[in-house]
């Protein structure tokens, strides 16, 4: 036993300070006007589930395990929604620290914590001189102030895992995994699966697996599904009220980007060098459907909006956002699997980027908990 916790001390304890810091962010967001988020209007949500007229949110994953947790310990609802935001994040945590020991079997548990720690906190690349900004424009892997994104995270992961390797080994019992794990990620936050069916498509035409019965009969099954609750959740949303989609050309991604190449490059600064430097690495199965997964999602971001109230708040930018958390999560398990084999020079160059999008990471979630407004954290400002 004592073996074990020295072994495993810098994994506990990472994850209980993750849990506790997520804990005071989320309380902080729910009791004071000073730390900016959506978890107020969310909260908003959820009483509507309690009121006299029970009203409809599309996706209420966070939602009812708020209201289930507060039940279950007879808290109120308030600390409900925070134990369950801190839950989804610390599942992320552990999902990725799970994701790595499986792939980096040679590494120890202390060197695993720490790659599954930058991948926590990783944030876009930050050009001072350039823009000073960190989120705005670039967005980022790690999301600190929507709380479905977290919810939806650790589904997206897992669908990806139980979809992509199920075809890849032809077992029907993970790919009915990743059907179910999909099918809960809609109700969740559906920015995941609009991508996700799509790039599920090309990558079986690039990986010529497309006439594969395994493949025809799992995604007809998760495409009726999906597109089933995604009509559900599309009356339930989008309405004269609320808004409708529409199409705008980066109208809404210029609000916030002085150019958005360039906000792409920052933000997808690791997996774009490491996929430059290192181009054979898109054979990975995992690298290739997250990097059709951005693809896409960065047509999405620069062609859709949601007109209304909503307009600026960029909606369509959320897949972006959950694409980019999960090119970084393979892209740096794939760095660390291969290298030893890397050249001296191209193995400092990306360790070298990915310690400095770490360290910014860092300052941004630091800045954050301390109350900055996540949208408009600046480096040196």
């Amino acid at each position: 036993m004592k073996t074990w916790l020295k072994n495993n001390l810098l994994l506990i304890c990472a994850t209980i300070l993750i849990f506790i810091s997520i804990s005071f962010l989320v309380y902080q967001q729910i009791f004071t006007n000073t730390y900016e988020s959506d978890t107020q209007e969310h909260l908003i949500f959820m009483y509507s589930f309690l009121g006299d007229h029970h009203g409809v949110v599309s996706y209420p994953i966070w939602h009812l395990s708020s209201i289930y947790i507060s039940q279950l310990f007879m808290i109120p609802f308030e600390y409900g929604a925070i134990m369950s935001s801190a839950l989804y994040v610390t599942l992320w945590f552990i999902l990725v620290f799970w994701h790595i020991s499986t792939n980096l079997k040679d590494y120890t548990t202390n060197q695993i914590t720490m790659i599954s720690l930058s991948i926590f906190f990783i944030a876009p690349l930050c050009i001072p001189w350039y823009n000073h900004v960190i989120f705005m424009g670039q967005g980022s892997p790690n999301i600190w102030h929507n709380v479905t994104l977290w919810t939806v995270k650790p589904f997206a992961l897992l669908s990806v895992w139980f979809v992509v390797d199920g075809l890849y080994r032809q077992d029907k019992r993970l790919l009915g995994y990743g059907v179910v794990f999909t099918i809960i990620s809609i109700f969740a936050k559906p920015s995941f699966i609009i991508m996700f069916l799509p790039s599920l498509l090309i990558y079986a035409i690039a990986t010529k697996i497309y006439k594969d019965r395994y493949f025809i009969v799992s995604f007809i099954i998760l495409s009726l599904l999906s597109i089933a609750i995604l009509l559900y959740q599309y009356t339930h949303t989008f309405n004269q009220k609320e808004g409708q989609i529409i199409i705008d050309f980066l109208g809404v991604w210029s609000l916030s980007s002085p150019n958005i190449p360039i906000s792409i490059a920052l933000a997808l600064a690791f997996p774009l060098s490491f996929s430059l430097i290192k181009s054979d690495i898109l054979n990975d199965r995992y690298i290739l459907i997250s990097w059709i997964m951005t693809f896409i999602s960065i047509i999405y971001y620069a062609t859709f909006a949601q007109s209304g109230r909503f307009y600026s708040h960029g909606n369509f930018g959320w897949s972006y956002m959950i694409a980019m958390s999960l090119l970084y999560v393979f892209s740096i398990v794939k760095f660390f699997e291969i290298y030893n084999s890397l050249d001296v020079f191209r193995r400092y160059v990306l360790l070298i980027l990915l310690t400095i999008q770490t360290l910014i990471g860092i300052y941004y979630f630091t800045h954050i908990l301390i109350g900055q407004n996540p949208l408009y954290i600046g480096i040196f400002l």
